[in-house]
């Protein structure tokens, strides 16, 4: 008896069977195609995002070639916190399927977006107890994000990074996952009346273990100060309420110095090679 596997593998079976084949081809791209243009994009990442209490909606929807969906109007917010600004109001997002989620109905979602002067791209998929999420940004522009203001925060500057995590739906701060980050030209005012603080360029690696984000490396120059941190910070339910365990170390330039010397003086020490340890909660840290 013929072995049929060796039988498919010689070129006289592909050249007897070509149009057969070619058909079949034919028929399977034309299935995919089929699943993808009736694929519930809005609905999967609406799904997706339901158990983090973060609402979707959109105004418009609509086909994109070769397969996938735009989203026009896309809103999403914070379920949680009624009255507060959204995530995102009035984007424009393309969606398309996630690889395996044709096949084998799970409902991951790859989402793009221009969003904040820059772009995002996110992959959303289904894990055992939660959802996986993939984050790569590019050039957004933190001071058009207004949730930040929430906390008194007023912050500028130009963020891209790479995001890997795991995310359980019971409790989303106590994921895994692994991050690293760049802030071109950014500049933080915590206090208002107070002078800005020019952080400059940031640059970043962290990695986040069941809710303990540990700063293996933060560093800045190009600003007011040349600097460098690390620590953890322990989320909490309550955002604000976060428990700081940081060591910061600042060098700042002689304009700083002058610049901000009232600021300065209010320091526990004057900058130096000797660390400041940052501790307390997010909403209320101390320094000493």
């Amino acid at each position: 008896m013929p072995d049929f596997a060796h039988v498919l593998l010689t070129a006289e079976f592909w050249r007897r069977h070509r149009l057969a084949i070619g058909y079949g081809g034919l028929g399977l791209v034309l299935f995919l195609v089929f699943l993808a243009s009736n694929f519930p994009y809005g609905d999967a990442l609406a799904s997706l995002l339901a158990p983090f209490n973060l609402s979707l909606t959109y105004t418009d929807h609509r086909a994109r070639l070769p397969i996938g969906a735009e989203l026009d109007g896309v809103t999403l917010t914070d379920t949680l916190i009624p009255g507060s600004p959204p995530l995102l109001d009035g984007a424009t997002v393309t969606l398309s399927p996630a690889l395996g989620s044709l096949l084998l109905a799970r409902p991951g979602v790859d989402v793009s977006a221009e969003l904040y002067g820059g772009s995002l791209d996110l992959v959303l998929y289904h894990v055992s107890n939660g959802i996986g999420l993939g984050v790569d940004a590019n050039g957004l522009d933190l001071s058009r994000y207004r949730q930040l203001a929430r906390y008194g925060i007023n912050l500028r500057g130009r963020l891209s990074g790479t995001l890997k995590a795991s995310l359980p739906g019971a409790d989303p701060m106590l994921g895994t996952g692994e991050m690293h980050l760049q802030i071109g030209a950014c500049t933080i005012r915590i206090v208002r009346g107070l002078p800005s603080l020019r952080l400059g360029d940031l640059n970043g690696t962290a990695h986040l273990d069941h809710g303990l984000l540990t700063i293996e490396r933060l560093t800045g120059k190009g600003g007011d100060f040349t600097g460098s941190a690390t620590g953890t910070i322990q989320f909490a339910a309550d955002l604000p309420e976060s428990r700081l365990d940081l060591h910061l170390k600042l060098q700042p330039t002689a304009a700083a110095r002058k610049r901000l010397e009232f600021m300065l003086q209010l320091l526990p020490h004057p900058p130096g090679p000797e660390p400041y340890y940052i501790h307390g909660s997010l909403a209320a840290p101390a320094i000493s």
